[in-house]
């Protein structure tokens, strides 16, 4: 049965805690199982250390608004909100939503949910370009299908992991896939869960996942 947009909202805000009171976001189920997933990253990361909710221009702010439609880092067409993690005294790290991310290719990638170096996304702000793929931490795809994703989705996210040097790829379903699934674990460095809204257990897996990520970047500093 799918989930009400009050729900949604209702978990969205359980997973960014206390870090936000008012959310201005598109009520496509789509869009928002894209901020739950955004939800779940910052939830794993406050688990280790501190995070905050900034807008586009860096100052903190307890409202949040994120993309509708993928778009830049870099010159947003309005106040996006993104989240900067701080771990273990090492770089400072930032998790965004629907930007572009150029991959070894040289050609730019949607990452539905990414989280980079702070130093890159600077760099990028700066210079107007898109943030590089080797300043990835981990990215996520996110499905969000009223029935499983065709085995092409599966195919297509491999792409993306590879031209993104597998940094925590992450394809993330509302429906079990088992074919495009399957697909996706067969690679080791990339990964494929569903996360169905309001399934704690769910959501709980997606934390470790993204917690996992955290954990080693707050032990060595590398992404």
């Amino acid at each position: 049965m799918p989930i009400s947009t009050s729900d949604f909202l209702k978990e969205i805000k359980a997973t960014l805690g206390p870090l936000a009171k008012d959310a201005r976001q598109s009520t496509k189920s789509w869009d928002l199982y894209e901020v739950l997933v955004f939800g779940a990253a910052v939830s794993s990361a406050r688990d280790l250390g501190p995070v905050d909710l900034l807008d586009a221009t860096g100052n903190p702010t307890k409202k949040f608004l994120f993309r509708s439609s993928p778009g830049p880092l870099a010159r947003p067409t309005q106040n996006f909100t993104h989240a900067e993690v701080r771990l273990g005294g090492h770089p400072e790290l930032e998790i965004h939503t629907g930007i572009w991310v150029l991959g070894k290719s040289q050609l730019p990638h949607e990452c539905d949910c990414v989280v980079l170096m702070k130093a890159e996304a600077d760099a990028a702000r700066g210079s107007g370009r898109a943030p590089l793929w080797g300043h990835v931490l981990l990215h996520a795809e996110s499905k969000y299908y009223r029935r499983p994703i065709p085995f092409g989705h599966g195919r297509g996210f491999l792409g993306l992991g590879l031209d993104l040097g597998w940094q925590g790829s992450t394809l993330i379903v509302n429906r079990d896939s088992p074919n495009a699934m399957k697909l996706v674990r067969s690679r080791r460095k990339a990964s494929a869960l569903r996360l169905v809204p309001g399934d704690q257990a769910d959501l709980a897996q997606l934390q470790r996942r993204f917690r996992k990520r955290f954990a080693q970047y707050q032990k060595t500093g590398k992404v």
